[in-house]
């Protein structure tokens, strides 16, 4: 048996050399002449633009999409940790029908923000926590006219977030039905959201994540803006859970720098109940 083995791995290849240089010119004019029929199935090529473009235009960003090399933690980080990670976030939604009906339609959306203690080569530089949010969205455009701006979107849809950990000590997950209404006015911006849980683990998640936030963002001077986020919009603030985060972004061509502060609690959904500080530099894809 092995003297067969030996035959197939060593003499065989031999006497196909024999059969591949015979027609190697054949292939050689066929590679030649069927050049254009070889698929990049990595990077494949439409020939017909109505084409690519219909795929391209179902994509688009969703949230803010951005990598900070430098995310330094005032307070909040525990030991073995260091207080200075790199935190990135990556979000794209996909539009899976224009009118449904009444001009109504549906998108497909997915947010991931990581944190990364790539400065922490003792303890094997660990992603610390992750947060992944899938979501399913109706959605609708609207004008509707108020003190000189305008109402100019509305959703409604499904939004799940966890951390995908399984031990009790570190579980987090919450499912909710979240409504959304967009308002403008020139260059200021309303977005206000309210939701309901379908589900929560733990139980005391939803004193601070609460039923509600608020995003106010401000353009000036043609590249600046400015974004702030309350979270737990409406609560007892004599004994406030909530948080603010606090966003900066001036416009280069295909990019921003982005800078961004957190003060609060729920910096991820695993520190729900860990009060801290945070501040953030690095750059963000343009919108």
């Amino acid at each position: 048996m092995r003297y067969i083995l030996v035959y197939i791995l060593f003499f065989v290849p031999l006497l196909a050399d024999d059969t591949i240089d015979a027609n190697s010119q054949i292939q050689e004019i066929d590679t030649e002449s069927n050049k254009d029929s070889y698929i990049n199935y990595e990077f494949p090529r439409y020939e017909d633009i109505d084409t690519a473009n219909s795929i391209l235009q179902r994509f688009s960003t969703h949230n803010e999409n951005y990598f900070m090399p430098l995310y330094y933690s005032i307070s909040g980080i525990r030991a073995p940790y260091k207080p200075y990670e790199v935190k990135l976030q990556v979000s794209a939604k996909i539009n899976l029908f224009d009118d449904i009906l009444f001009g109504i339609g549906l998108f497909f959306a997915y947010t991931q923000v990581s944190f990364f203690q790539m400065y922490s080569g003792e303890i094997s530089a660990p992603f610390r926590d992750n947060d992944y949010m899938p979501e399913l969205t109706f959605y609708r455009a609207l004008d509707w006219n108020l003190f000189g701006g305008k109402f100019y979107n509305i959703r409604f849809g499904y939004l799940h977030k966890s951390n995908g950990e399984e031990t009790p000590q570190r579980s987090r997950s919450i499912d909710r039905i979240i409504g959304e209404l967009m308002y403008r006015n020139g260059d200021f911006r309303v977005d206000i959201r309210a939701w309901f849980y379908m589900g929560y683990d733990p139980r005391d998640i939803r004193r601070y994540i609460g039923y509600s936030d608020l995003k106010l963002g401000y353009k000036f001077l043609e590249r600046n803006h400015i974004n702030l986020t309350i979270h737990n919009l409406f609560h007892n603030y004599g004994n406030y859970k909530g948080s603010l985060l606090l966003e900066y972004k001036f416009d280069f061509n295909r990019t921003s720098l982005y800078l961004q502060y957190f003060q609060g609690y729920g910096d991820n959904i695993h520190q729900y109940k860990i009060k801290s500080k945070n501040i953030g530099i690095g750059i963000s894809i343009k919108q």
